[in-house]
């Protein structure tokens, strides 16, 4: 069984798109207590949705090398430092970030990395939903940023362009 252990923002952007479903699917999900403390800070659907997640799925687990936490601190956020801790800790099948500079940093410590829009372009190839270029509108509607370039490729490999 697969091991994830995902970040905050993807978390919340996947909720509000009412896909969380993508995440459930994949084996044993992993979330750092910081990461379920920052998806809870604005009590909104997607907030809801995150916790009643808890109640089935989704795993909520401390980081236990505080240290390791505590510098790399220096580098992210508290979210991202106890994801990478804790995807190094559990040995990791895939870690779900979306921030370049830790996307950049767990690669460099092995760890796979997917983002959302990696999942939903996962999700697309494999029929699960109709449309990535309308999943990734609504998320930039949301507020997501994505780059030009990477919409371009991610619609590219889904077929869409």
């Amino acid at each position: 069984m697969n091991r994830w252990v995902v970040d905050a923002g993807p978390l919340i952007f996947l909720a509000k798109l009412d896909r969380l479903d993508l995440l459930r699917v994949r084996g044993n999900v992993y979330a750092p207590r910081g990461v379920f403390a920052e998806t809870q800070a604005y009590m909104d659907e997607a907030a809801q949705a995150i916790a009643n997640a808890t109640k089935t799925w989704l795993q909520i687990v401390n980081a236990e090398d505080h240290l390791a936490v505590e510098l790399l601190l220096a580098d992210f956020h508290r979210g991202e430092a106890e994801v990478i801790v804790l995807a190094r800790e559990l040995h990791a099948d895939w870690v779900v970030l979306d921030d370049m500079k830790a996307r950049r940093f767990a690669r460099r410590l092995g760890l796979p990395v997917v983002g959302t829009v990696g999942l939903l372009l996962s999700a697309k190839l494999r029929g699960e939903i109709p449309s990535l270029q309308d999943e990734v509108r609504r998320l930039q509607s949301l507020g997501f940023w994505i780059s030009s370039g990477l919409v371009e490729k991610a619609l590219d490999a889904a077929g869409e362009r």
